[in-house]
């Protein structure tokens, strides 16, 4: 399940919880495509709570909105509560690293201020 927080210029901020489902991007990623095409980027404030991960086509359809926009994604903060969800964020951003930070949720006010700076 997914919840769009709020749209702040090129800010997206998400909170997403349970499982991500093919459903969910059929949501997100046009709302991803209107910051990108409105600002020229998007930064993204994802916060797991109680996330339990995606479902196949879920994941597909993630990857495929990352390697599409690849150049249009500024920043991506991922705020966790797992050690899993913090090795995700490595691996996903061992390309550029200087671009998807994770923040425990005690950090998430420091995720914020990061996704703005």
């Amino acid at each position: 399940m997914h919840e769009i927080v709020s749209e702040e210029g090129q800010v997206s901020h998400v909170r997403v919880s349970g499982k991500l489902t093919q459903e969910d991007y059929d949501k997100l990623i046009p709302a991803w495509q209107r910051v990108i095409a409105s600002q020229g980027a998007l930064r993204l404030l994802l916060v797991m709570e109680d996330f339990h991960g995606w479902e196949l086509g879920a994941a597909w359809d993630d990857l495929r909105f990352e390697m599409k926009h690849r150049d249009s994604v500024e920043r991506a903060a991922l705020v966790g509560e797992k050690a899993w969800q913090k090795w995700m964020t490595k691996i996903g951003g061992v390309f550029a690293p200087e671009l998807v930070r994770y923040f425990d949720t005690s950090e998430l006010a420091e995720a914020e201020r990061w996704i703005r700076e």
